[in-house]
């Protein structure tokens, strides 16, 4: 019995260097066709069928080049139409295969191995080790990063937000330190008329106007695309209004902006994480977020852990003792030294008079830092004092000292913001009786007042 045996066909070089290039909307060579016709003469063949269609197509003019696709502006079209070929001469799965194989592409096209290089920004070694680190504040905000302040209700987190964003804005040294002047978004998530009080006071300390810092006068919602690419259109508007880039937008704060999800979730925490991460890297911006410190402040800002860990620099806020000035902490600083730990005080700015004749006044952070006095001195002599009488404490002098509405109701809510509304609830009565006790606060029917207070009138 006589066996035939078929001889297997196999795709010269020439052919694959052909083919390849054809596939892939580049024109091959006369040279390298020449080659694959004499490597592959038969034309009952796969591949001998193949380079005959190659060699036509070869002889064709621009004009039917044009009329079958091979030839277009739109570049999808043109692959999928010169990819039509290879599979009617060769089949789908053998083209593929041809397509993929890499180390035969590597072989046959030698100086194109950039073209199959990971998107990943690999770096050997030290290389950068001595690449600048770029701020937009000097030693406290390093460029398109991510940034948090946080503290509790009544320590002048959000008065330091808006010094930070307005002399980014206006380009004037804060603290001496050098700022890259540009545009700022400002996300006033909690409302009301708080913030552009603040800024015109601080314009009118400075004699400057703000005008390159903008305002979003409601929550924007990182963890939401739709929101995320509302943001992103802004700063391309601003960016087109004013002329200068965006070079830092501020989220204040962290708990109205979350969209009602839950700060202690992992998932939730990193969904805004996600898209603060959108937000810096599409405008080249520092994204700086007003945070509020946990139930025990001690442990840094509430929610969870995941914030911290995704931040390149974060500052603790707090008041020191009874007086208008804040502390302000680094807590974090990733990739250089951590600024020292300052004292800033805030000066009043009166503002207008209203229709019933009061004065309206808004504070302004002083930027020349000071060493800061340990703080708290009413406190001192409180016995098992925690985290939590402080809050309240706070809470009852940040009011009465702005001469804002100061009842039981009223405290109520800003430590549940802080505290957490179950904590509150179970608590509050036993820590309000406790600074009551210890004649630190007294209770005028709906109304609080701190005891210091009365002592100086007396």
């Amino acid at each position: 019995m006589t066996v035939q045996l078929t001889a297997v066909e196999t795709v010269s070089d020439a052919l694959f260097t052909c083919s390849y290039l054809w596939a892939h909307g580049k024109q091959y060579s006369r040279s390298d066709l020449d080659k694959a016709l004499h490597q592959h003469k038969d034309p009952t063949t796969r591949y001998g069928k193949l380079v005959a269609r190659l060699n036509q197509i070869a002889a064709m003019p621009y004009e039917e080049l044009c009329d079958a696709g091979y030839l277009d502006t739109d570049r999808k079209q043109m692959i999928t139409a010169r990819r039509s070929v290879l599979v009617e001469e060769i089949g789908e799965g053998e083209m593929n295969a041809m397509l993929s194989d890499v180390q035969r592409i590597h072989r046959v096209f030698p100086d194109a191995g950039a073209k199959f290089r990971t998107k990943l920004p690999l770096s050997r070694g030290s290389e950068g080790f001595d690449i600048r680190q770029d701020y937009i504040l000097k030693h406290f905000l390093p460029a398109q990063s991510l940034c948090s302040i946080y503290g509790p209700s009544g320590s002048y987190k959000s008065f330091l937000a808006v010094s930070w964003a307005c002399h980014i804005a206006a380009g004037l040294p804060w603290a001496g330190k050098k700022v890259t002047s540009g545009a700022v978004l400002y996300v006033v998530g909690e409302g009301g008329v708080g913030v552009p009080r603040r800024i015109k006071a601080w314009e009118q300390v400075h004699g400057i106007q703000a005008d390159n810092l903008w305002l979003v006068n409601r929550p924007v919602f990182p963890v939401r695309e739709s929101e995320v690419t509302e943001v992103l259109l802004a700063a391309r508007q601003i960016e087109a209004e004013c002329g200068v880039p965006v070079r830092m937008v501020v989220i204040d704060t962290l708990a109205r902006c979350f969209g009602g999800n839950d700060e202690n979730d992992a998932r939730d925490m990193g969904a805004f994480i996600e898209g603060c991460d959108v937000i810096k890297q599409k405008t080249g911006a520092t994204v700086l977020v007003v945070h509020h410190s946990g139930k025990d402040e001690g442990k840094g800002a509430r929610g969870s852990s995941a914030f911290r860990a995704a931040l390149d620099t974060e500052f603790n806020v707090k008041r020191e003792g009874d007086g208008k000035a804040l502390i302000l902490t680094c807590t974090k600083m990733k990739d250089a030294e951590e600024p020292e730990r300052k004292a800033y005080d805030l000066r009043t700015a009166e503002l207008y008079t209203d229709d019933d004749g009061e004065l309206v006044c808004s504070l302004v952070v002083h930027d020349h830092p000071r060493d800061a006095r340990e703080v708290e001195p009413e406190l001192t002599s409180v016995s098992r004092l925690s985290d939590n009488h402080q809050a309240l404490w706070q809470a009852v002098r940040s009011r009465t000292a702005s001469g804002e509405p100061c009842t039981i109701a009223v405290i109520k809510d800003d430590l549940r913001a802080t505290l957490g509304a179950e904590n509150v609830r179970k608590s509050f009565s036993r820590w309000l009786n406790k600074l009551e006790s210890e004649q630190i606060i007294r209770i005028d029917g709906d109304n609080l007042y701190p005891a210091t207070i009365d002592q100086a009138r007396q």
